[in-house]
């Protein structure tokens, strides 16, 4: 029980008025450390006067999508079941098992499997399944919906569902085992005229990730190239492996900002919101939401430094590896050659961006860190508006039209406030170009970081 509540991270929503009194009469403090509380909880439900409200909230600590059957939905006449359908979005919002969402029965003022799906996946990955209740339902669950098994299994189609990934036969014959082909290596340009390149397309054919495939393609591109530029470089079979597997690694995504969490950066603990729901704490307003995007802001800012340190590093291998073997005096010129030609073949995979450190100083002094405060609050207005005149749009493509509208018109939604400068952020433009000017974001992280911040602060329906 402890383990499964310590898997439940998000919001845990308790009933309000006499339901949320009667939680707060009954619980005593001893039993809420006992790690117990969704079984108190539910309980308790049995002489609640919201007793829906109740079982979800005891569900949802639990993270058992089986007690959300215990919702009955009463106040909503049988057309749909509302409190029902969010007790399983709740579960798979904070557990990342995306199985539950298959129950979601939707309707009038319900919500669908889809929005459900949304939130799963949103701030989670299919490994996550691995503390689920049922681990292979989850992992079905993503599959399905073309996010992946995870590492060690396979989609099915045939069977609809996730599979443990069998082990491959081994081919008849090695293809990396190859003398002959290690014999014929003597140089790049070597590595696409002799049976080198045929052994990178054999390893292409066969792989089945997608980030290590991307990573393969780009090293190919790569050798093709080089093969005209760094014709006469002498190289050998292990070093072009090692080239390869730095290709393979610039292209792994589990420390992209992309896959942070804004709820692992502002999600305060359980007992923090079992007080707020027992005191009556209010919801966060405008203004603490935007000082919530900056925190995130420079959480990501800082995780991007190390991604940019590694890149970096990378690309010095890139170099690095070319030139060492090479017998000729201009081995720096070479190592720049090939450093320029993996940036432009790999793209952000080698897009060292030198910028970080300028970004998050630019918003640390008080006196400017209002002006980013500003274009938070900015971005979050804006999208609610969009949000609400644009209902049947996705998540993504409201982000994706708030962030261009903001941008366009950062004083849109507040055209008598002139004084209000955090306009001048965007005009500044991306802390690459800004040159000294302090007030300039980093574009690559901020909008994201408004994104994560949004949606975590949005999340409850009512």
């Amino acid at each position: 029980m402890i383990a499964r509540n310590a898997r439940s991270r998000g919001r845990l929503l308790l009933g309000r008025g006499k339901n949320t009194m009667l939680l707060g009469l009954l619980l005593p403090a001893s039993l809420l450390l006992t790690g117990c509380l969704g079984t108190l909880m539910g309980a308790l439900c049995e002489v609640s006067p919201d007793s829906d409200h109740c079982y979800q909230a005891s569900a949802v600590q639990e993270g058992n999508d089986d007690n959300c059957d215990k919702v009955s939905g009463k106040d909503f006449g049988g057309y749909s079941n509302p409190p029902k359908d969010k007790c399983h979005l709740l579960i798979a919002e904070n557990t990342g098992d995306a199985s539950t969402c298959s129950k979601i029965e939707g309707g009038m003022m319900s919500y669908t499997e889809e929005e459900c799906l949304a939130a799963a996946f949103k701030n989670h990955t299919v490994e996550d399944c691995k503390t689920a209740e049922d681990e292979m339902a989850c992992r079905s669950a993503w599959g399905k919906n073309g996010k992946g098994c995870g590492d060690g299994y396979v989609y099915d189609k045939s069977k609809g569902g996730c599979d443990v990934k069998k082990e491959e036969p081994e081919p008849t014959e090695n293809p990396f085992d190859n003398d002959k082909v290690k014999e014929d290596l003597k140089t790049i340009g070597d590595a696409g005229k002799s049976g080198y390149m045929q052994l990178l397309d054999w390893d292409i054919e066969h792989e089945k990730d997608p980030d290590r495939l991307a990573g393969l393609q780009k090293y190919k591109e790569f050798l093709e190239g080089a093969g005209e530029k760094l014709e006469e470089v002498t190289t050998t079979f292990e070093k072009l492996q090692d080239l390869k597997k730095i290709f393979i690694d610039s292209y792994d995504p589990k420390d992209s900002i992309e896959n942070m969490s804004a709820s692992s950066i502002l999600a305060p603990g359980f007992f923090d919101r079992l007080k707020d729901k027992l005191t009556g704490g209010s919801e966060p307003d405008n203004a603490s939401r935007a000082e919530d995007a900056l925190t995130v802001y420079e959480k990501m800012l800082e995780r991007q430094k190390d991604n940019d340190f590694l890149q970096q590093s990378r690309l010095s291998r890139v170099g690095d590896t070319i030139i060492s073997t090479a017998k000729d005096k201009a081995t720096e010129k070479l190592k720049e050659s090939a450093e320029e030609l993996a940036k432009g073949i790999a793209g952000d995979a080698f897009a060292v961006v030198g910028i970080v450190d300028h970004a998050l100083s630019s918003f640390q002094e008080e006196a400017q860190k209002q002006m980013f405060v500003g274009l938070a609050a900015a971005y979050n207005r804006q999208r609610e508006s969009i949000a609400q005149s644009n209902p049947n749009l996705s998540p993504e493509e409201i982000h994706k039209r708030t962030v261009q509208n903001v941008k366009d018109n950062p004083y849109e939604d507040v055209p008598n406030s002139g004084f209000v400068k955090y306009g001048n952020i965007i005009e500044n433009g991306d802390c690459s170009t800004a040159g000294n000017n302090p007030l300039c974001i980093d574009n690559r992280v901020f909008w994201t970081a408004m994104d994560k911040t949004y949606e975590f602060s949005h999340r409850a329906k009512k």
